[in-house]
């Protein structure tokens, strides 16, 4: 029994070690389709993931993600910087993610552990840090970089970030829609070689009955912002989203959609 149980735990070092998919299931639960693609994103395999932006509508897992990234890059012995647009928002990120320390049987031994700072034995070289979103960043060398809310960050704090990025390191930033400017916008709009995903809450089984309620309550405006991962102003569209979702019913005439 006792070597059935050390097989097993081998076993699944083995499995987290290879897959940060695997490590996310233990530590957190079962991702999202798109959780999964921005995990297992390499830029030993595809060079456009040295910036990944991701685009989420509300609730569908964004700052989840976020912890999950960084915790699994700790666990591999790399240094990740974490921001967020205020310290509320970079503190709740970093307790996630002490939570899912907690819940991992293989976690490195913690030599310092602050409330902002989260430091693995020398031998083995893990370190977190959360750090204000300033422009007046500096000094720091990190593998991971990553942004949670990238499009509410002032664009010259958020790029004060990058040359702290290793050569061999990668760059995450997550949000959710915006104003239609700024340096996530013009990145996810223009043709970089960047990695984009889109997390619509539109898209996720387990949303379906928030999505609902907030279709029914929402503007048209604010609810193509939050779950359909728009970037629209504050105005009134010209056409409703309710319109464009009939447009693709073949059993919709063209004097219904008038």
């Amino acid at each position: 029994m006792i070597e059935d149980r050390a097989l097993l735990e081998y076993m699944r070092g083995l499995a987290v070690g290879l897959d940060p998919v695997e490590r996310f299931r233990l530590t957190v639960g079962e991702p999202d389709d798109w959780q999964k693609v921005l995990l297992r994103t390499d830029p030993r395999l595809n060079d456009a993931d040295r910036l990944v932006l991701a685009l989420c509508g509300r609730q569908s897992g964004k700052s989840t993600s976020a912890g999950g990234l960084a915790y699994d890059d700790f666990s591999r012995g790399k240094m990740v910087i974490l921001t967020a647009p205020s310290l509320r928002q970079s503190t709740e990120l970093f307790r996630r993610i002490l939570e899912y320390k907690n819940s991992d049987p293989s976690c490195p031994p913690i030599v310092r552990q602050t409330q902002t700072e989260l430091e693995a034995h020398p031998s083995h070289g893990g370190r977190i840090i959360v750090v204000p979103a300033t422009d007046q960043a500096r000094g720091m060398t990190a593998d991971t970089i990553i942004a949670d809310e990238a499009c509410f960050l002032d664009d010259d704090a958020l790029t004060a970030f990058f040359p702290m990025r290793k050569e061999s390191g990668r760059i995450f930033l997550l949000s959710t829609p915006n104003k239609p400017s700024g340096f996530f916008f013009d990145s996810w709009m223009g043709g970089k070689q960047i990695t984009r995903i889109t997390a619509r809450s539109i898209d996720i089984p387990r949303r379906a009955a928030q999505v609902a309620f907030d279709k029914a309550t929402m503007s048209d405006t604010t609810f193509r912002r939050e779950h359909l991962c728009e970037f629209v102003g504050a105005g009134t569209p010209l056409i409703s989203w309710e319109t464009l979702d009939r447009t693709s019913n073949p059993n919709v005439n063209a004097l219904e959609l008038a």
